[in-house]
C-alpha cells in the first residue's frame, strides 16, 4: 500500500500544479466530438462521463496492443490471460467481462458465445485514430451488451497516401511485423494493414500466433460518405490454466472474420445514418492440448500424454462457429428545440457447436477438422430494436432525454429510458449526471456450457441495471478534470459461482448486485506551465475506488465480486531531448476477492503495481525505440490461477515513407 499511497501523493501534486497556472495555452484539447449518446456532441459538452485515447497517445504509449493500452486506462479493468494481444477480460466499474460492448467504428463487435472474444479485433495500434470510452450503462444508445458501458473504437482517416513498417523482437522468441498503406484521393481513400506476431510462452504452454488483416476505403460524394471495412483476425495459442487449473494443459484456436458498411446521407436539416455488418467467429478448445508435446490421441478413444496420464472420458475437442448479421438506421432532424432521433436496430445470432445450443436434426461436418469433429448442437436468436432520443443544447444547458423498446425471439420485450442532463456554470465548469437503465442477454456459453467442471444454465434471466451518476468536469484548453460518483444497481447479474465443498463451477443469476464508485480523471498536455517543470510534456491521472454491497457469501465468484476495488493510474511523457522521448506509465491495482488454486487452497488477490516504459528516438521518418512491459518484475494474478509474465524487454522500429502520385 506504501507504494500506492506516494503514486497518489504525486500526482495529486502535479495536479495541484496544474490548476495554479493557465497562461498562454496554445494546444485544445477537448474539441474533438464523442458520441456519447445517438448524436454527436463536443467532448466537454457530454453529459457522461467519457475518456479519449488520442492518436498521439496511441503512437507514444509503451503498449505492443490493444489489451496492454487499456491497461493503463481510466476505470477500466483488463484481466489478462496473456500478453500480447493473446486474450483479456475487459470490465469497467466492477462490471464483468460480458457487460461492456466492443464497438468498431460504432459497429457492434461482441460474439455470442462468449464475451472472452470480445477483444478478438482484426486490426493493429497502427490503425487506430482515437478510443472512445463511454462509462455507465448505455443500452438506450447502443442496445443490449452496453450493460456497463462501451468503448468505441475509431479507425484512423489517411490524409496521404503513405505506408508504414514495423518490426518488433523481444524477450521469449517473440517477434512482430505489421505494415501498413494508405492511399488518398480527392474523393475517396483506402487503408490496408498486415500483422502478424509470435513467442515461445514466457512459461510451459503460453505460446501463440497471431495474424490480422484490415481494410477500409472511404467514399466522399456531395450529400453523403460512406466507409466500408473488413477484416480477419487468427489465433492460436496455450491456454495454461485459462479457465481450470484442474487441467492446466488447455489450448486455443479461434478465426473471425468481419465485414461492415457505414453510410452518412445529409439532407439540409435531416441526416440518415445506416449500417449493415456480418461477423463471423470460429473456435476450436481443446481441454487436453494435442501436440506431441502434451496429449496424443488414442484409437480406442480418449488421450494420453507422454507420462502415461489417460483421459478416457475426453472424447474430443469443442467446435464452435458463430455468425452474427445486423443492420441499423439512424434518423436525425435539426430544430430550434435540438436534435431528434429515431431509428431501429436488427441483429440476429447463430451458433453451432458440439457442446453449445440444442441437439440438431443432422450433424454438420466441421471444415477443415478431423472426420470426427461434428457440429451436434445449435441454437439463433433474433433482437429488434427501437429507440427515439431528443438532445437539447441551449447556451448553458443540455439535456438528452430517449428510451430504448427491445424485443428478443428468446426474452421477453423490455423499455430502457435515460436521462442525461448537464449545466455550465462557467467557461470551465460543467456539472452532469444521469440515470439509465441497461440490460444484457446471457451469452450461450453462459446458458449450455458443460465440460471440465463448468455447468451453465438453461434458466438464466437477462441482466438489469439501474445506473446513477452525479459529477462536474473542468475544462480549458489544454486541461481536463473531472470528478463523479455513481451507482450501479444490478438485478439478475449472470456469474460462474463454486459454493464452498463443490468442485463445480456453475452459471446462476445473483439475485442483487450494486457497486457504488468514485472516479477522478486529470488530463494536462504541453503547454507553459510544463515547460517550467523539467523535462515533463504531458501527464494523464486516473483514481477509481469501487465498492459493493454484496459479499460472496458461501461461495467463490469468478467474474462478478472481483473487481479492483483501487485503480490508479499515472501517464507520464519526458522529452529527453528534441527527438527523444520517455513514456513511463504505472497501474496501482488492488482487486477484491479470492481464488482456489490447484492444490484446492484458498489465495487472495494481492495489490500490485504495474508500470510498462517505452523510450523512443525519432529522425524523421525512422523511429527506433525499447520497450518494457512490467519493469519493476512483479508476479500477479488477474485471474485465478493464470500468472501474468514479469518483465518483458523488447526491441523495435518504425519507419514511413509517402507514395508518389503519378
Amino acid at each position: 500500500m506504501r507504494i500506492f499511497y506516494r503514486v497518489l501523493i504525486i500526482s495529486s501534486v502535479l495536479i495541484f500544479i496544474g490548476h495554479s497556472s493557465f497562461a498562454q495555452d496554445t494546444v485544445k484539447i477537448q474539441e474533438v466530438e464523442v458520441k456519447s449518446n445517438r448524436s454527436k456532441v463536443e467532448f466537454n459538452q457530454a453529459a457522461r462521463s467519457i475518456s479519449v485515447i488520442s492518436k498521439e497517445e496511441i503512437d507514444n504509449s509503451p503498449a505492443k496492443t490493444l489489451n496492454e493500452l487499456l491497461e493503463f486506462s481510466s476505470n477500466i479493468d483488463i484481466k489478462q490471460r496473456g500478453q500480447n494481444g493473446v486474450q483479456a477480460d475487459l470490465s469497467l466499474r466492477g462490471s464483468s467481462f460480458e457487460q461492456v460492448l466492443i464497438l468498431l467504428n460504432g459497429v457492434k463487435m461482441s460474439d455470442p458465445q462468449t464475451g472472452h472474444h470480445s477483444l478478438n479485433l482484426p486490426l493493429e495500434l497502427l490503425d487506430i485514430e482515437r478510443i472512445e470510452i463511454l462509462k455507465g450503462g448505455a443500452s438506450r444508445i447502443y442496445g443490449p451488451g452496453a450493460f456497463a458501458g462501451a468503448i468505441n473504437i475509431i479507425t484512423k482517416n489517411p490524409k496521404k497516401s503513405q505506408g508504414i513498417i514495423q518490426a518488433l523482437m523481444g524477450q521469449y522468441g517473440l517477434k512482430k511485423q505489421a505494415i501498413s498503406a494508405s492511399v488518398v484521393e480527392k474523393k475517396h481513400s483506402h487503408l490496408i494493414s498486415f500483422s502478424r506476431q509470435n513467442s515461445d510462452g514466457y512459461i510451459r504452454n503460453t505460446d501463440f500466433q497471431q495474424r490480422n488483416v484490415f481494410w477500409q476505403s472511404e467514399l466522399t460524394f456531395k450529400k453523403s460518405n460512406w466507409k466500408l471495412n473488413a477484416g480477419q483476425n487468427e489465433k492460436s495459442f496455450g491456454a495454461q490454466s485459462f479457465y481450470t487449473a484442474t487441467f492446466p494443459d488447455q489450448f486455443e484456436e479461434i478465426a473471425s472474420q468481419f465485414a461492415s458498411i457505414i453510410g452518412e446521407v445529409n439532407q439540409g436539416k435531416w441526416s440518415i445514418e445506416p449500417k449493415v455488418y456480418y461477423r463471423k467467429h470460429q473456435d476450436r478448445f481443446e481441454l487436453f492440448r494435442e501436440s506431441p508435446s502434451f496429449y496424443s490421441r488414442l484409437a480406442q478413444g480418449g488421450f494420453a500424454n507422454n507420462f502415461g496420464d489417460t483421459v478416457s472420458w475426453y472424447s474430443g475437442h469443442n467446435y464452435t462457429q458463430t455468425q452474427v448479421y445486423g443492420a441499423e438506421i439512424n434518423v436525425q432532424y435539426i430544430s430550434k428545440l435540438g436534435q431528434t432521433s429515431l431509428g431501429l436496430d436488427f441483429r440476429k445470432e447463430e451458433i453451432l457447436s458440439n457442446g453449445l445450443g440444442e441437439l440438431l436434426k443432422k450433424p454438420i461436418q466441421v471444415k477443415n477438422e478431423d472426420p470426427t469433429a461434428l457440429y451436434l448442437r445449435g441454437a439463433e436468436r433474433e433482437n429488434r430494436s427501437f429507440y427515439a432520443e431528443h438532445n437539447y443544447l441551449g447556451e448553458k444547458l443540455f439535456v438528452s432525454i430517449g428510451a430504448m423498446y427491445n424485443l428478443n425471439t428468446d426474452f421477453e420485450d423490455e423499455l430502457f429510458p435515460g436521462v442525461d442532463i448537464s449545466y455550465q456554470i462557467t467557461k470551465k465548469i460543467r456539472p452532469f449526471a444521469s440515470v439509465n437503465r441497461s440490460f444484457r442477454f446471457p451469452t450461450y456459453t453462459d446458458l449450455y456450457y458443460k465440460l471440465g467442471g463448468a455447468k451453465g444454465s438453461i434458466n438464466l434471466k437477462p441482466e438489469e441495471s439501474i445506473n446513477y451518476e452525479l459529477g462536474f468536469k473542468y475544462s480549458v484548453n489544454t486541461q481536463y478534470a473531472m470528478i463523479s460518483g455513481f451507482r450501479r444497481e444490478g438485478k439478475n447479474l449472470i456469474d460462474w459461482i463454486r459454493y464452498s465443498g463443490s468442485m463445480t463451477t456453475q452459471a446462476a443469476n445473483l439475485t442483487e448486485v450494486n457497486i457504488n464508485g468514485i472516479e477522478v480523471e486529470y488530463v494536462l498536455q504541453a503547454n507553459s506551465l510544463l515547460q517550467k517543470i523539467p523535462l515533463l510534456n504531458k501527464l494523464r491521472f486516473a483514481y477509481t475506488y469501487l465498492y459493493s454491497d454484496n459479499k460472496s457469501t458461501g461461495f467463490e465468484s469468478n467474474y462478478v465480486l472481483d473487481f479492483l476495488n483501487h485503480k490508479a493510474d499515472l501517464l507520464t511523457q519526458f522529452k529527453i531531448a528534441n527527438h527523444l522521448f520517455i513514456d513511463w506509465n504505472f497501474s496501482f491495482q488492488d482487486r477484491r476477492g479470492e481464488f482456489v488454486n490447484a492444490n484446492g487452497q484458498s489465495k487472495f488477490f494481492k495489490p500490485v503495481l504495474i508500470s510498462d516504459l517505452k523510450a523512443s528516438a525519432q529522425q524523421k521518418n525512422l523511429t527506433l525505440f525499447i520497450q518494457v512491459s512490467n519493469l519493476f518484475n512483479q508476479s500477479y494474478f488477474d485471474i485465478g490461477n493464470v500468472v501474468n509474465p514479469g518483465r518483458w524487454i523488447s526491441l523495435g522500429m518504425s519507419y514511413k515513407f509517402d507514395f508518389e502520385k503519378d
